[in-house]
């Protein structure tokens, strides 16, 4: 089983959601001695250590300097000119179309993360290029691997496509075995809650802002660390955060996956005010760190956490005040979430993905010759 991945999600992040996945699947897939795998890296910005699984990759192309997307694009071409035979598979770790023509395979699978660009931002303008890429790897694709039940029905509802047609490979994570970067400044100011990832207008990020500035009982004794995300906060943001005077009760974080594992390891609990997820890889990192959750009860959300998490409104801030009240004040009720999130953390491995992910490799080669 040859198998092609490609550049496209490691030009875009140094360390994200989806680049991990094909990370993680590459790391265990290439353990398989029928999956022989090529791998062209080409000029990326990722910051991944991939030593470990390299010399099992049959080919594999990565140059330094970051993403250079001109010098991609000719190297994409030599290098899928000098392949040694016709892929089995191809397997893109984005949405650009025009990589296509030029790969020598005989299957097309994708992965559908979620449908976030089509169901919250549609109207503009500037994604309509991405959601047409997306629409069209959709239709022309094989098989279509998702995350989530929730992410299976949004293309079976919104694109129309055939059930039989998706796999689902529900996430892993790697956190358990990142050894955790030190930080004795945490001990020096007030206790925290943790906010993991940006703060687009689906993620609901005003919420907990507003929470904040109804509660002045958590406002003096509670602050919020965000943590990753694509920058600092933004001037809207601060200006959110004075107009409800609790600027001092938040601050942005950046950092690697030790200082994320110690921020979960010593929060008060993670706060996940998102409205609509693929998945939620968050819920699961904080579950695996005996982090109690707080999240919404909607799309991806229950799929993860199932009963381990405390449940709030997102609509309401009232709810939410009580949610993190809870979460530190209600000793029996943390222990609860806490035990059930361990148990739950247990169901998800990414060598559980990779196996789901290699079943459907095999069910779509079956009949080629």
């Amino acid at each position: 089983m040859k198998i092609l991945y490609d550049h496209q999600m490691f030009t875009i992040q140094k360390f994200g959601g989806i680049s991990r996945i094909f990370i993680e699947l590459m790391r265990e897939l290439s353990q398989y001695s029928e999956c022989v795998i090529d791998w062209y890296r080409g000029w990326h910005k990722d910051g991944y250590d991939v030593s470990d699984f390299r010399p099992r990759l049959r080919r594999y192309w990565s140059f330094p300097g970051g993403d250079q997307s001109q010098l991609n694009r000719l190297g994409w071409k030599v290098f899928n000119l000098t392949a040694p035979q016709v892929y089995d598979l191809y397997h893109p770790t984005y949405y650009d179309i025009s990589l296509l023509p030029l790969v020598k395979h005989q299957k097309l699978v994708i992965t559908v993360h979620d449908l976030i660009l089509e169901k919250f931002l549609c109207d503009l303008e500037r994604f309509q290029p991405q959601i047409q890429a997306k629409k069209k790897l959709v239709e022309q694709a094989d098989l279509i691997f998702v995350n989530s039940l929730n992410t299976q029905r949004d293309l079976t509802e919104m694109l129309k496509v055939d059930a039989a047609k998706i796999v689902l490979t529900p996430w892993g994570t790697h956190i358990d075995a990142i050894i955790p970067t030190p930080l004795p400044e945490l001990n020096e100011e007030k206790p925290y809650f943790l906010y993991v990832g940006t703060r687009s207008k689906y993620k609901n990020f005003s919420l907990l802002v507003q929470a904040f500035a109804q509660s002045s009982w958590l406002a003096a004794n509670f602050r919020v660390i965000c943590f990753g995300g694509t920058s600092d906060f933004t001037p809207p943001e601060r200006e959110i955060m004075v107009e409800h005077n609790v600027l001092d009760n938040f601050s942005y974080l950046a950092g690697d996956d030790a200082v994320l594992k110690t921020l979960y390891q010593q929060a008060q609990a993670l706060v996940y005010t998102s409205r609509y997820e693929g998945f939620g890889l968050p819920l699961l990192e904080a579950m695996t760190c005996n982090c109690p959750v707080i999240c919404c009860p909607t799309s991806s959300l229950p799929e993860v956490v199932g009963e381990a998490a405390i449940f709030f409104n997102s609509d309401s801030v009232e709810a939410l005040v009580s949610a993190l009240t809870t979460a530190v004040t209600d000793t029996a009720k943390r222990q609860d979430i806490l035990a059930k999130g361990q148990d739950r953390a247990k169901l998800f491995s990414w060598q559980k993905t990779a196996k789901l992910t290699l079943q459907g490799y095999q069910q779509v080669l079956k009949g080629v010759n």
